[in-house]
């Protein structure tokens, strides 16, 4: 059941970057409201991993960067 929520919700996320012409809009539920190591760990990656490769760590956003409501399944 877990797996069939996470697929609904990704793709109400597509849905939702689609309508925005493919820009994220940050809201409540988004990954970005979590702390950089907390990101990159829902990601699969390890904070090394991240810096080696990416560079610098994700940005933690707060609430009044929020720009839209959550996607909806």
């Amino acid at each position: 059941m877990a797996d069939l929520d996470a697929r609904a919700i990704a793709a109400a996320a597509l849905r939702k970057r689609a309508e925005n012409g493919g820009k994220h809009l940050h809201h409540r539920d988004c990954i970005h409201n979590l702390p950089p190591e907390q990101q990159v760990a829902m990601r699969g990656k390890t904070v090394d991993w991240w810096t080696r490769v990416i560079g610098e760590l994700p940005t933690q956003i707060t609430p009044d960067q929020w720009q839209t409501t959550p996607p909806t399944p």
